[in-house]
């Protein structure tokens, strides 16, 4: 609910100043194979692991990361262009890689990895926020669909 309400809030922002918008949503790659392998108990833990590394690697008090379903979470970065988007997806998967999180059922290393869809928008009248969210999730299952553990990015016009 933080996301849909800061969602809401920072679009309007966007809006009205014409600046960009942009948000990441990340999958954890083969997360099932993972519960099953460790159990809930892990998963649970490994996920709270991964929402503070994803904490970690933003710059600005607005920027917000949230749980967006069992093993995806969303980041909102007001105020960011695509050039940033793109950098802090980097810097997320980059620290989650260096947190070296087992993973004995992934061909990534044995390691957990994520997925990430990234968009950026500069909202104006006719785009909706539930529409760009579609639109980045897409990116983020393109990233699943050719290979995971990777970043696919998209650049809206309102």
């Amino acid at each position: 609910r933080q996301f849909d309400a800061s969602l809401e809030q920072e679009w309007e922002s966007a809006r009205t100043s014409s600046t960009s918008l942009s948000v990441l949503l990340f999958d954890l790659d083969f997360f099932k194979q993972y519960n099953d392998l460790y159990g809930h108990v892990q998963g649970d833990r490994c996920l709270v692991d991964i929402a503070r590394t994803l904490a970690l690697a933003l710059d600005s008090p607005r920027d917000l990361v949230a749980r967006f379903g069992g093993e995806e979470f969303v980041v909102l970065l007001p105020q960011t262009d695509a050039a940033v988007a793109l950098k802090v997806a980097e810097r997320c998967q980059r620290l989650i890689r260096e947190q070296a999180i087992l993973h004995a059922a992934s061909p990534h290393a044995q390691r957990v990895t994520v997925s990430i869809g990234v968009g950026t928008v500069t909202p104006g009248d006719q785009l909706k926020p539930a529409s760009f969210l579609e639109a980045v999730d897409r990116q983020l299952y393109a990233a699943k669909k050719n290979g995971r553990n990777r970043i696919e990015t998209l650049q809206l016009a309102s």
